[in-house]
């Protein structure tokens, strides 16, 4: 039986953060996302596909891990899909995954990438991948960054948001203290830092801090680095994208895992 109007209705209210952020829920959609929401510690509450997605192979790769979850798809028709979906070509499938909302207290699990003013949410979406593909287990962001539950950041994140055990976003500042306090070392990416391949990663904990696309690390930031560094460029660029900067830093501090 096709979703009822409320129903309905409830499901694409999660395209709005205050919807999200009050139920503490995510839609998600595609094959691959709602597969690694399946394959994870996620808690999939439901598991929604059209018809013709419900006969495909895909389907039935997910149906072993939807029953192991102990859910059975709901139908939805190729209408109601493309009014869940915000691609214009959705694939017909989508799951409802709780998340984790307002943490009260955070877990200092070394190393972290701390990111400071991270706007384009295609920019944050692959700086998580790129995360979980170097397995950093603690990611903060700051409130003034891209949403980290929009669904542009979901989709370029590629499954990290269900892999990443201590993702979090809110006031960075008011989290500075505590990580003075455990004796994290920041190192922080900027135009006039040292040479980031003549640096040896701290033999304790440390944590690497990015900064804005436009306007790179606030002075918040820039004044509490124990470390500066810059990735020496030869052409005429005035930058990289930050993505690919996070990406260039982890393979250089966490050698082995690159």
């Amino acid at each position: 039986m096709p979703l009822s109007r409320t129903d309905l209705q409830s499901l694409r209210s999660l395209a709005q953060k205050k919807h999200r952020h009050g139920q503490g829920r995510l839609l998600v959609e595609g094959s691959r996302l709602v597969g690694e929401a399946l394959e994870s510690t996620a808690t999939v509450e439901r598991l929604l596909g059209t018809d013709g997605f419900q006969q495909s192979e895909a389907w039935a790769r997910l149906g072993q891990a939807a029953a192991r979850h102990g859910l059975l798809p709901e139908m939805i028709t190729a209408t109601q899909a493309e009014q869940l979906s915000d691609t214009p070509h959705p694939q017909g499938i989508f799951a409802v995954v709780r998340w984790p909302f307002g943490a009260d207290s955070l877990t200092i699990q070394p190393p972290l990438l701390i990111l400071d003013g991270i706007a384009d949410p295609g920019n944050l979406g692959n700086i998580l991948r790129t995360a979980d593909w170097f397995g950093v287990p603690t990611v903060w962001v700051s409130r003034e960054s891209a949403d980290v539950t929009n669904p542009k950041v979901v989709r370029g994140g590629m499954g990290a948001h269900f892999h990443l055990p201590n993702l979090w976003q809110g006031d960075l500042a008011a989290q500075a203290q505590q990580l003075e306090t455990a004796g994290v070392t920041l190192i922080g990416a900027t135009m006039d830092g040292g040479p980031l391949n003549e640096v040896k990663p701290p033999p304790t904990s440390w944590a690497l801090v990015l900064g804005s696309e436009a306007k790179g690390l606030s002075p918040f930031w820039r004044e509490r680095l124990d470390v500066a560094v810059t990735i020496p460029g030869h052409g005429q660029g005035e930058s990289l994208n930050v993505a690919v900067a996070a990406g260039i830093a982890l393979h250089y501090l966490l050698p082995g895992k690159g």
